[in-house]
C-alpha cells in the first residue's frame, strides 16, 4: 500500500516528537543523576568536617561580658564588643585544627558568669578559656589568671596563651593566681569549670598601642591564641593516652 505525502509526513513528525521525548526524558534522567551525586558529595563533606572537628577534643571559649554587661567601656569602645570579635575568630581557628569549639554566647547575649562554666562542664570541654580586656588609666599588656588552686594544667594553658600574644607584640606581664585582689579566691570564670581554665586579659583598652595591637592584628592574635590551646592540649591529652 503507497503512503501519501501527507501520511509519510504524519509519520515522519510523529518520529520526531517521539525522538524529542526521548531526548527530554534523558536530559531529566541526566539532571536527576547530577543532582543525586551533588547531594551525596555535599553530605559526605559536611559528614568528613563534622568528623574531623570533632576527631581532637572539646574546647570552650567564653567571650567576657554581653547583653547588658558590657565589661569596661573606654569611649565608645565596649569590652563585650571585643571579647566577642576575638572569641569568634578563634572559634575558627581551633575548629580549622579540628576540636569542636563550644561557646558561652556567639552574639550580644547575656550569659551569667557562673552559667559560663556550667556549660562549659555539660559539654565536656577539655580546656576552657575566658577572654576579656583590662581597663586602667595607666596600663600596657597581656596577663592571665589561673584558679587559686593553681594546677599545673591551667597554668600551662596560662603561660602557653601569654607567651602567644607577646609574640604578637603585646608587653607580657604576668600569669595571676586567683584574682587582682588575693590569690586566695577565683574569679567566677575558674572557679565553676571542672576542666583545666585561664582568664586572659588581651591589652587594655585604655592604651592605644594595645588597642592598635588588637584591632590590626586580630586574626594572627586569634591564630595564636588558637595554636597555645592547641600545644596545651597535646601536652595534658596525648601524655595521658
Amino acid at each position: 500500500m503507497q503512503l501519501t505525502d501527507d501520511e509519510i509526513r504524519e509519520i515522519l513528525i510523529r518520529q520526531r516528537k517521539q525522538k524529542k521525548r526521548r531526548q527530554r526524558k534523558l536530559r531529566r534522567f541526566v539532571l536527576l543523576i547530577i543532582a543525586v551525586l551533588v547531594i551525596v558529595l555535599a553530605v559526605g563533606i559536611f559528614i568528613n568536617r563534622d568528623a574531623r572537628i570533632n576527631s581532637r577534643g572539646i574546647i570552650f571559649i567564653d567571650a567576657g561580658h554581653g547583653g547588658v554587661d558590657g565589661g569596661s567601656k573606654v569611649g565608645k569602645r565596649l569590652e563585650k564588643e571585643d571579647t566577642l570579635a576575638l572569641s569568634l575568630a578563634v572559634r575558627d581557628e581551633l575548629e580549622s585544627l579540628g576540636f569542636k569549639v563550644c561557646m558561652s554566647r556567639t552574639g550580644d547575649e547575656d550569659v551569667d558568669r557562673e552559667e559560663r562554666g556550667k556549660i562549659a562542664n555539660k559539654k565536656n570541654a577539655q580546656l576552657f578559656l575566658s577572654i576579656h580586656r583590662n581597663q586602667a588609666s595607666e596600663g600596657e599588656g597581656v596577663e592571665v589568671y589561673i584558679p587559686s588552686k593553681n594546677d599545673k594544667e591551667s597554668r600551662m594553658l596560662g603561660t602557653n596563651v601569654i607567651n602567644a600574644l607577646a609574640e604578637q607584640g603585646f608587653t607580657k606581664r604576668s600569669v595571676r593566681v586567683g584574682t587582682l585582689i588575693t590569690e586566695k579566691d577565683d574569679y567566677v570564670e575558674n572557679s565553676v569549670p571542672t576542666m583545666p581554665s585561664s582568664l586572659v586579659e588581651v591589652g587594655f583598652m585604655q592604651n592605644k598601642h594595645d588597642n592598635q595591637l588588637f584591632d590590626g592584628n586580630l586574626e594572627n592574635n586569634a591564630k595564636a591564641i588558637a595554636l597555645a590551646i592547641e600545644a596545651t592540649f597535646d601536652a595534658i591529652y596525648t601524655e595521658e593516652e
